[in-house]
Formats: structure tokens, C-alpha cells, sequence
């Protein structure tokens, strides 16, 4: 057996098996490119393109009339351009347990918006499956996978460049599948490499945690704070004195960096006599930003440290930069979609492809993986999009609302999953149903967008709020894309002869 042939079976399984899962974090991944301007759509009260006049002061004034327990830390982040609107944060000592609240930019004095999931929710879909640690870890172990699957696929691909320019559309079942499969492999191939490399990358500290541990005597706090340069003080138990104004502090930073902008503001131990407060700058112009923070008596305003990152920790940041798509502007995100749809259409052609290898042998059990594909390749779209009309269907009073659109997700993906189990022996229609029903649901949502809020597409268009409209603008796409394609699966499933065989191959 040579080279070729062991990585034959490598690719194989080393793809297979984690396929369902690696689809999850890259479909996950992929919406995540827009997670803001999702988070953007998802509040009503941000379509009009407000300005926010709000100030670092004001938010840290409704912290203090509003949260009456002692405080770990708080932290927050200004508007953006992405992100119009002011964020804050805490922390209740001793409780490890963290809030998190968006202000509506519309009012002078902050005020809370309805709380929702947001972009942020697909986020920790890509990268811990929402299950904390267990989930990170998962999602690593895919990742090795996913490395594996990539190399041994170049391996054994003689003819990667003529693959680039083959998709035979029209052929039998198991040719246009694999086609299709070697076609988004080889288009996206640096890209899904790099991105499943850093992917793991930059996770290894937690992944390998035994060295941080073993020279830092447990106390891995330390260790990060040493990698990264950053200052701690010790809590001196004494009541704080009148705060510095952190607009103020924000403005110094400002001028020490000659005008650069400031990400997120963090105030430590507020209530103890030791605070301080953190400045850190925001630079989404290159790769992997420094993290420059500015650290203040939190009392006086006097500087108190500088942070210096390490090399190591620099080359930390860039690749994380890289993988998360922290530079270039929407450009560079509009790339990442693309490449990650590509991903996900190399993952569902190479299932295709094994299953249409074993068609021909009678095996009872490929109509539960056909139920599983239906389940995961239709059902998370699907169950996307319903978390989208749960986010505009459910009142804005309502209490909990965040978890309720959670809930709407999980509920309507466990439906889709029961409706491909018991439509496991007629794959052909329930696709076209499920195709249908992406349609309805993509295509109503910019009309259930108009009916329920301001920002419609037509309003968004007219004031030239690009970022907004495109959330629509790729609805209606992806709408139009299901009604296609369940078109051409309405016709009657084409059958091919394979030469030198007596079996036929059905199209599924």
C-alpha cells in the first residue's frame, strides 16, 4: 500500500466522523463574520442610525443607581461604527456570575434595549458549542480533525488543479457530488487550512494548560498576566474615595496615543480603595492588534503602568486576528462568508459522496444517516432563521427574552430533526420541503423586518445604511437560492447506468 492509498482511508474517516459536528462550527463560524451587524438587526431600536451622546460617566452613573452589590470589576465598550451603542459589564464579587447589558443610543441618559441572543450567539456556537470548557474542547478535537482531513485530502488528489475547474452538474448522483466536493475543496483549501489551524492555535494554552500550571504553582492568573504585561494591584480592603471621571481618563488615553481609539474601559475592584481602571486601544486596521492598554489609579488618574506584550503573546494575538477576521473591514468578512459557505458545501458533497458509494449494497442503516444529514446540513439553517423570527415575534417585555429566542432555536431544530426521522425513506421530497420552507422563512424575514421596525430595507437603502440592509439583502438571496434549487429537486430523480455495472445509481 503506498502513500496515496493509506491517506486514502485516512481522509475518509478522519472527515467523516467529525463531519456533522465540523459543519455545525463552521456554518456557526461563518454567520459569525457578521455577528455585529446581526446583533445590529436584531434590536429595533438601532435602525435608525442613531448617534449615541452618551458618555463613559453616564453608563458608569446607571451601574451605581442600578446594581446595589459589592462589584468585582465592571467594563465597557463605546460605540463603533459596527456598533452604535454603548456595552457595559460586571462582575458580583464572589459570584464569578457576569451581566451584560446594551444601551439604547436614542436617549440621553442610558437605558437598557430588550435584551437578545444576538450575533454573539453564533459566536459561542463556533467556538464552544454554548457548553463552556466540555465544549471548547470538542470543538479543538474537531478541529485536529478537520487538519487531518485537509492534508491527507491534498495528499491524495493528483489532479488538485484540474479539480479547481471541474463541476459536472448534470452527471450521475455520486460524479457531480464528488465533483462538486474536490471543487469547494481545492477553492477554499489555504483558507479552511489556516483557519483550522489557528482555529486549535489559539486555544493550546487552555488545551495544554499542564506547563502554566506546573511553573506557576497552579496560579494560572499569574501567568497570562506575565505573558501579556498586564498590571494587578492588590485589593487594600478600604473604602474607595470619588471616583476619576472616566471620560476623562479615556480623553488622556487618546492623546497618549496620538489620537488612536479606545476599545474596551475596565474598572477593577471599583468600591475597594485599590481601583483601577484599564484603557485598552482599539486598532481594527491591521492583524492582530497589541492590546496597548493604559492602567490608572482608578482615584487619582495617576499612570500607573503601560502594558508591553510579549513577542510570544504579539504572535498569540495576530493569529487570533487572523482566524476571527480583525482587520481589513467588511471586505476581508465578506471573503470569510464566502470561503466558509464553501466549507460547509465541501462538507455536505463529501457525505454525499460516501453515501452514494453504498447505495448499491442495500444498507438498511444509510437512511438514519440520511436522516442525521437532513437533520444538521437542513435543520441548523433552518433552525437559524426561526431564531430570527422569534427575535422579532417576541415581545419586548418579555421577561427573559434572550433565553426565550434560545429556546425558539433548540425547539425548532429538535422539529426538524424529528421531521427527517420520520421522512428518512423519501430523502428527495423532504429536501425539497426543507428547501421550501428556508425559502419562506429567508424571504419573510425582511417583510416581518418592515412590518415590526423602522430600519426596513427600503429605509436602510434610502440613507445608505449598507451594513444594515445587507442582513436583508442576504436573506432575500438565500431565499431565492432554496426556491431554485427545490425547483430542480422537484423534477423526477434522474438515473445514470455506471458502465461495466449492472446496478443503478438514484439520485437522493
Amino acid at each position: 500500500m503506498n502513500l496515496r492509498q493509506s491517506m486514502a482511508g485516512l481522509h475518509t474517516w478522519g472527515g467523516l466522523l467529525p463531519s456533522w459536528l465540523l459543519y455545525v462550527i463552521i456554518f456557526a463560524g461563518t454567520v459569525a463574520c457578521f455577528d455585529k451587524e446581526l446583533n445590529r438587526w436584531m434590536r429595533p431600536a438601532l435602525h435608525e442610525g442613531v448617534v449615541s451622546t452618551q458618555g463613559a460617566d453616564d453608563v458608569r452613573d446607571w451601574l451605581q443607581r442600578n446594581v446595589s452589590e459589592e462589584l468585582h470589576a465592571f467594563w465597557m465598550h463605546g460605540p463603533t461604527a459596527r456598533e452604535p451603542y454603548w456595552r457595559l459589564g460586571w462582575e458580583v464579587d464572589g459570584t464569578e456570575t457576569f451581566h451584560n447589558v446594551a444601551f439604547d443610543p436614542r436617549g440621553a441618559r442610558p437605558e437598557p434595549m430588550p435584551e437578545t441572543l444576538g450575533g454573539d450567539f453564533f459566536f459561542k456556537l463556533h467556538y464552544n458549542l454554548h457548553a463552556g470548557d466540555v465544549g471548547m474542547y470538542i470543538v479543538g478535537l474537531a478541529g485536529m480533525f478537520m487538519l487531518v482531513a485537509l492534508v491527507s485530502g491534498l495528499i491524495i488528489h493528483r489532479r488538485i488543479f484540474k479539480d479547481f475547474f471541474t463541476l459536472r452538474p448534470k452527471a450521475n448522483g455520486q460524479r457531480a457530488w464528488l465533483d462538486a466536493h474536490n471543487l469547494f475543496g481545492v477553492v477554499g483549501f489555504p483558507f479552511h487550512l489556516i483557519l483550522a489551524y489557528t482555529g486549535v492555535a489559539i486555544f493550546v494554552a487552555s488545551y495544554m494548560p499542564a506547563a502554566a500550571q506546573v511553573s506557576y504553582s497552579g496560579n494560572v492568573m499569574q501567568y497570562f498576566g506575565e505573558v501579556m504585561g498586564s498590571y494587578h494591584r492588590e485589593e487594600l480592603h478600604q473604602p474607595a474615595a470619588a471616583p476619576r471621571s472616566l471620560d476623562a481618563l479615556i480623553a488622556e488615553s487618546r492623546r497618549l496615543w496620538d489620537g488612536a481609539e479606545v476599545g474596551w474601559v475596565s474598572v477593577h475592584h471599583p468600591d475597594d480603595a485599590s481601583a483601577v481602571v484599564d484603557v485598552r486601544r482599539r486598532d481594527g486596521s491591521r492583524i492582530g492588534t497589541p492590546q496597548d492598554t493604559l492602567t490608572y489609579d482608578a482615584t487619582t488618574g495617576e499612570l500607573l503602568n503601560r502594558q508591553n506584550a510579549s513577542t510570544g503573546y504579539r504572535a498569540y494575538l495576530w493569529l487570533a486576528g487572523l482566524h476571527m477576521a480583525q482587520f481589513g473591514g467588511s471586505l476581508v468578512r465578506l471573503l470569510y462568508l464566502l470561503m466558509g459557505l464553501c466549507g460547509c458545501a465541501m462538507l455536505v458533497g463529501g457525505l454525499q459522496v460516501w453515501l452514494a458509494k453504498r447505495e448499491g449494497r442495500g444498507d438498511r442503516s444509510l437512511v438514519w444517516v440520511r436522516a442525521l444529514n437532513a437533520s444538521v446540513f437542513a435543520g441548523l439553517p433552518l433552525a437559524s432563521l426561526a431564531l430570527l423570527w422569534g427575535n422579532r415575534l417576541i415581545p419586548a417585555t418579555f421577561s427573559e427574552r434572550a433565553i426565550a429566542e434560545g429556546w425558539v432555536f433548540v425547539g425548532a431544530w429538535l422539529l426538524m430533526a424529528l421531521w427527517a426521522v420520520l421522512e428518512r425513506r423519501n430523502a428527495r421530497r423532504l429536501l425539497r420541503h426543507q428547501l421550501l420552507l428556508g425559502a419562506v422563512l429567508a424571504l419573510g424575514l425582511p417583510l416581518l423586518n418592515g412590518l415590526t421596525a423602522d430600519g426596513h430595507l427600503l429605509a436602510s437603502l434610502a440613507r445608505g445604511d449598507w451594513a444594515l440592509a445587507s442582513v436583508d439583502l442576504f436573506l432575500i438571496a438565500a431565499g431565492l437560492i432554496c426556491l431554485a434549487c427545490a425547483r430542480r429537486f422537484s423534477a423526477a430523480p434522474a438515473r445514470a447506468v455506471v458502465p461495466g455495472r449492472a446496478n443503478r445509481v438514484r439520485e437522493a
